[in-house]
């Protein structure tokens, strides 16, 4: 008996094409962008929550001064813990077209160590990046719009576009920021010293920015978009330079649909060794 043949299930085989009416989020703009974002454009780290570093108590949004003895820092469990859609407007100069601003809040852990490698102590710190941009998104209309699916407040005055916003961020290099200090009060051409005064991190980037608008389409399922690149270069240094050069995770803005799941399943089975009778 044939092993794994499913050219007998029809359920598999493909229908005749159809085309139905939908509601459908029809996008309009899209980008994407692969950022390296170097201590020059974050600042440096600040603290994410009020904690006690030693005997000083550090408020939140302050910015981290590392312990005097500090040698090294490194930037662990880092997380994209918001991202907010802080303007939409339309553009003044181009019709149709509309400015975006969108801040990203990560948060993460900063670990000092001493000249022995020695843990000294840990912190959460915060880093905020704001992204502008402009992309179509049509001309407004004076509709209202309402649905108990999205909309349970009742009447949206807005009918539009809409901003989408997905990313995925990760911790590229943490470094502390020294500072020449005197010793003492006497001659200091001979009694100066680097002392820690804050920490520079880098954070790599990676977002799909998207508007979007609720429409009424006849569609056919041609499989995932992916959008062209954000135009525009950014400053790189060393860790930005092995970033920017890394090819974008579209998969993973991009679930795979069931059929998509079958074919790499048939396509991984050689043999016998699907279960068949």
């Amino acid at each position: 008996m044939p092993c794994c043949d499913n050219t007998h299930n029809s359920s598999l085989q493909p229908n005749s094409a159809s085309e139905d009416c939908i509601i459908a989020y029809k996008i309009f703009d899209q980008c994407r962008k692969q950022i390296c974002l170097t201590p020059c454009i974050l600042g440096p780290a600040r603290c994410a929550r009020n904690n006690a570093q030693c005997s000083e108590i550090i408020q939140e949004g302050d910015v981290i001064v590392p312990p005097i003895n500090a040698a090294s820092v490194s930037l662990d469990d880092l997380t994209l813990c918001r991202i907010l859609i802080t303007k939409k407007k339309e553009n003044p100069f181009r019709t149709g077209y509309w400015d975006v601003e969108i801040k990203f809040v990560f948060n993460y852990t900063l670990t000092f160590r001493d000249s022995e490698c020695e843990f000294i102590t840990c912190c959460h710190a915060t880093s905020i990046y704001t992204l502008r941009m402009t992309l179509f998104g049509s001309i407004g209309s004076e509709t209202a719009m309402a649905t108990d699916l999205v909309n349970t407040a009742g009447i949206n005055t807005s009918s539009g576009p809409f901003v989408s916003v997905e990313a995925k961020a990760a911790g590229l290099a943490a470094e502390l920021k020294l500072t020449p200090r005197c010793n003492c009060s006497c001659d200091c051409d001979d009694n100066i010293t680097e002392v820690p005064t804050a920490v520079c991190v880098t954070i790599g980037l990676f977002t799909i920015v998207r508007l979007f608008r609720p429409v009424n389409m006849v569609v056919r399922n041609f499989g995932c978009c992916v959008p062209e690149e954000c135009t525009g270069a950014e400053a790189a240094t060393n860790v930005c330079d092995f970033f920017n050069s890394l090819t974008f995770p579209s998969d993973m803005f991009c679930p795979p649909t069931l059929s998509d799941i079958q074919r790499k399943n048939t396509s991984n089975s050689n043999g016998c060794n699907c279960g068949c009778e």
